[in-house]
């Protein structure tokens, strides 16, 4: 998890970062300093290395080298590894406190291949699934929930919720969205 007290990747990624890609659209590099990711996955950051060395284009590259570990840099709000225990993680979509079932899915579904190469993916995907089955089985008809109590994250405030009619009715602690 992030050791970057204040840090906030919106203002951050704001200006382009150097290394620049060196094609003609000299592509900034966009990922935050490595104490400021939200999850390092060795995994990943070889699969980045090895894809690299065979992407020609320097602008695509720096784009794959962007785009590639996105989600794990700055998506990953809470994870509790499982090592004693279940692992569980929130994973947001933007800058909002709340996981959209189907959108943390696909935000992690392009790393299913390489969890065998890595127990901490292993385990921070193991945790969405444990999350969303607790969220689910709690209230089945919601599309997007706010970050367990024991998290310590705030919750994302969600106005129109209030106006959702679902039944069975939801708990709006919990629910950020149905």
């Amino acid at each position: 998890m992030a050791t970057c007290p204040g840090f906030n990747y919106n203002e951050w990624a704001a200006e382009p970062h150097s290394p620049l890609s060196t094609g003609p659209l000299r592509i900034p590099s966009m990922r935050p300093p490595p104490a400021c990711r939200t999850f390092i996955s060795t995994a990943v950051e070889q699969v980045i290395r090895e894809t690299s060395q065979s992407i020609n284009d320097p602008d695509i590259r720096q784009l794959f080298a962007n785009i590639m570990p996105n989600t794990l840099d700055t998506a990953i709000a809470w994870h509790v590894g499982g090592t004693s225990g279940w692992p569980y993680t929130f994973v947001i979509t933007g800058d909002i406190n709340a996981q959209w079932t189907r959108d943390s899915t696909n935000q992690l579904l392009p790393l299913v291949p390489y969890m065998d190469r890595d127990i901490a993916l292993q385990r921070l995907i193991a945790g969405l699934i444990n999350m969303q089955a607790e969220q689910i089985s709690q209230y089945p008809f919601a599309n997007a929930y706010k970050p367990p109590a024991r998290s310590g994250l705030k919750p994302g405030e969600n106005g129109w919720a209030q106006k959702d009619t679902v039944d069975p009715p939801f708990d709006p602690r919990f629910v950020f969205e149905a």
